[in-house]
């Protein structure tokens, strides 16, 4: 394993010295989002069940957000190329029991991003089923105004030298605060934002009505913006919770 490791690592910084990493991850990564793709087409109403059975009765109120929240609204299902499920959740909600609870009742953690200046856990990828599910922590901004801090890939650094590093950039997303009520979503009720066309034009702009496969951050106006602090992935609780 450690010689893998040794492998690995060379292997990377000579694909980021000769200017290729980027390009290699971006092929494996359609790769694996085709793969998940397919599997949220066979199983992703079954695991969002799961998902509003196992939190609900945890005393959590889930609902649904971002390209999850796009599909239910514009098209009435799951967008044909998304490959994970995005679940909102208010951070204040999330028990100290997170992840064993999630495990008992069948999630594998597959990631989780935090901010080490505060220790808050911005966002925690699960898998059920062949399913990504990731779940977005929500906090209270202001009196109208709710957000999630975000992570994404390092400028030009592989995953691994970040984590150990800089960590990743990050943007805050802002959406009006508003009430959360059952909505049928492909045969299932689940919860969803009221203000929910409100909150797709923060999102994603205010044509998010009209489908754009390879939309991009910065060609819309948005609520989407910058965030001063680094996150980090948190490697060592996801090794403890995969020897559980």
């Amino acid at each position: 394993m450690a010689n893998q490791s040794f492998i690995r690592d060379a292997a990377v910084k000579m694909a980021v010295k000769m200017g290729v990493y980027t390009k290699i991850v971006d092929c494996l990564n359609r790769r694996i989002a085709k793969r998940e793709a397919a599997a949220i087409r066979e199983h992703g109403v079954e695991v969002l069940a799961k998902v509003d059975e196992v939190l609900t009765r945890q005393g959590i109120t889930p609902f649904l957000v971002f390209g999850l929240l796009l599909g239910a609204y514009r098209d009435k299902g799951f967008i044909s190329y998304d490959y994970d499920l995005d679940i909102g959740i208010m951070g204040s909600q999330r028990p100290d029991n997170m992840l064993d609870y999630m495990r008992e009742n069948g999630f594998r953690l597959v990631r989780q991003f935090y901010i080490k200046e505060d220790g808050w856990i911005s966002v925690e990828q699960f898998e059920y089923n062949g399913v990504p599910v990731d779940f977005y922590y929500f906090f209270e901004k202001d009196e109208n105004t709710v957000a999630v801090i975000v992570p994404f890939k390092h400028e030009y650094k592989d995953w691994k030298e970040a984590n150990e590093t800089d960590g990743f950039p990050s943007q805050i997303i802002t959406a009006e605060k508003t009430a959360f009520s059952r909505q049928d979503f492909m045969g299932i009720q689940f919860y969803m934002p009221d203000k929910a066309a409100s909150w797709l034009a923060g999102f994603y702009g205010e044509d998010f009505m009209t489908p754009v496969k390879n939309w991009a951050i910065g060609k819309r106006e948005t609520t989407r913006r910058p965030y001063p602090v680094r996150q980090y992935r948190n490697l060592e609780i996801v090794e403890q919770q995969a020897r559980l």
